[in-house]
């Protein structure tokens, strides 16, 4: 009796065996599948890095050469302005870095600026100025 009742066991030990050597191989491969796809996401990381390093640069340049431009056509209206008008630039009193705020001439980080002034500044950017 007890021969008989080993026999199945054996056998039931077999296919669980067989199912769970089944089983390792498939979470072998899986695994394997795993460990390419981190490969490829760390070589898609290093990838977007380097992106990202070039956009930052051109974004210097770009930021560079529209700051120069700004300069550039500034100083073409302070030339403008001085051989048309007579305006004399170099006599001490024209300062780009101030602006008149509440009738005083001051450094234009001195300046206070709250929300109600930006719209108001923004208005008066928007007017028509008469030069005669």
């Amino acid at each position: 009796m007890f021969i008989l009742v080993m026999m199945p066991r054996r056998s039931l030990f077999k296919d669980e065996i067989a199912t769970l050597v089944v089983e390792r191989f498939s979470l072998q491969a899986e695994n394997e599948k795993l460990k390419e796809g981190l490969n490829d996401l760390s070589a898609s990381k290093h990838a977007d890095g380097k992106k990202i390093n070039q956009l930052e640069k051109d974004l210097e340049e770009a930021q560079s050469f529209v700051i120069e431009q700004h300069q550039l056509g500034f100083s073409k209206s302070l030339q403008q302005a001085e051989y048309f008008y007579k305006i004399p630039l170099n006599t001490g009193n024209f300062d780009v870095q101030k602006d008149f705020y509440n009738d005083n001439l001051i450094p234009i980080g001195e300046i206070p600026y709250e929300e109600g002034q930006e719209e108001e500044a923004a208005n008066d950017d928007d007017a028509i100025v008469d030069v005669e």
